[in-house]
């Protein structure tokens, strides 16, 4: 194994429990021999294009360290940056300036492909250099992990949220009619679906959830939105923000331009969404009082996190700098379901190469014609947000006082 440094970044979008992955790296490298240096990366790619300078990351004690996977946001900072093949050439260059020969990416999808391309140029140029990525997203859509680290957090405050949603407007329904509850998820519904552990019997809130992997009908949407109801007083949606028609078109731009990020995508948070279309088509078709939440960013960052989410993402950390003082280089460690009753993950690695360029959407299982199957998905996703959500007081469990 070569001597050199260590070096640790973040990129995408943070989540309630990237730190702790982060947290997890550190710790495992401070109970082994490495006699290099542990630097953090600052703001993600941007700081391997040399914007920035490494920050040291070895002195930090247990506790300290502790106080860190407790810490919301991304406190390395990241970016969104993909780089090409200039940009590949002067991150190995900073990497090469700072004598770094292991490197872990903690990020989703997109950024994991910088780890692949690092080591693929390095080991052209005949530099030795080990690369591994922590898997971290909300979207839960990694390929070959049973969930990323993150969603169970992002879940748990969506389901939250939705039985919260659910409560005010069936509280305030001789007012309040029709509500939409907006959450991300371009091309998969995993968050827009975990709300669905906020149910406690069949007819609570949410009354409907919308998921990019079904086409969205707008008459038979109708039609549901109708007959809840007549038969609740109010009806909750919940809809991620990539729903699309027949057509292919994302509801989000049917009434509105969308801008676009620097990777071309729309940007369907922007306005009001999605859940703008469903209200206007509600209130003109069927004449109800409508609103709408978009919690955006909060759903990701929040201070709401799963225990199980954060001692995976810790336990991850550290498998992925165990892989990397081992030698192993383009992998990810992933989390493999061993059972559900009771709940039970191993950690096994991937290659980079397995999970770059792909999508993991909502299986088969987890839908039916009629919408998403909630029973199936519930199995699936319950463990993942720790203890279930407490049931609510309902109205029924008061009694009525009959006039003497």
């Amino acid at each position: 194994m070569p001597k050199g440094n260590i070096l640790i970044g973040q990129s995408g979008g943070p989540t309630a429990v990237i730190n702790a992955s982060m947290a997890g790296l550190l710790s495992e490298i401070s109970l082994t021999d490495f006699a290099g240096r542990a630097l953090g990366l600052p703001m993600g790619l941007e700081g391997l294009l040399g914007q920035h300078e490494p920050v040291e990351l070895g002195h930090l004690s247990q506790p300290q360290l502790t106080q860190l996977a407790h810490t919301g946001g991304a406190v390395l900072g990241s970016s969104r940056v993909r780089p090409g093949e200039q940009e590949l050439a002067q991150a190995l260059a900073w990497l090469k300036r700072y004598d770094v020969r292991y490197f872990a990416f903690v990020g989703g999808n997109g950024s994991l492909q910088t780890p692949l391309e690092l080591e693929r140029l390095a080991r052209a140029e005949g530099y030795e250099l080990y690369c591994v990525g922590v898997p971290k997203t909300i979207d839960n859509d990694l390929v070959g992990t049973d969930h990323a680290p993150g969603y169970g957090s992002a879940a748990l405050w969506l389901a939250m949220a939705a039985q919260d949603s659910g409560l005010d407007l069936y509280t305030m329904r001789g007012f309040d009619q029709f509500k939409v509850l907006e959450t991300m998820g371009r091309h998969t519904g995993w968050l827009a679906a975990a709300t669905s552990l906020a149910r406690n019997t069949a007819n609570t809130a949410p009354h409907l959830i919308l998921v990019p992997e079904q086409v969205f009908e707008p008459d038979a949407f109708l039609a549901e939105v109708e007959q809840i109801f007549r038969r609740e007083g109010c009806v909750l949606v919940v809809v991620a923000e990539g729903v699309r028609n027949a057509a292919g078109q994302f509801l989000a731009e049917i009434n509105q331009a969308l801008g676009r990020d620097a990777l071309g995508k729309s940007l369907l948070s922007i306005g009001e969404g999605v859940s703008g279309y469903l209200c206007q088509l509600v209130k003109t078709r069927l004449g109800l009082k409508v609103r709408y939440d978009k919690p955006g960013t909060l759903q990701r960052g929040a201070a709401c996190v799963s225990p199980i989410d954060r001692a995976e993402a810790w336990e991850l950390g550290s498998a992925a700098a165990r892989y990397l003082l081992q030698g192993q280089s383009g992998i990810m460690p992933a989390l493999r379901r061993l059972s559900t009753d009771p709940y039970h993950c191993e950690i096994v690695p991937i290659a980079l190469s397995e999970v770059v360029g792909r999508e993991k959407t909502l299986p088969p299982e987890f839908l039916h014609a009629g919408g998403l199957d909630e029973d199936a998905f519930r199995r699936y996703a319950a463990p993942l947000i720790g203890p279930p959500l407490l049931e609510p007081w309902g109205s029924n469990q008061f009694s009525v006082v009959n006039r003497q």
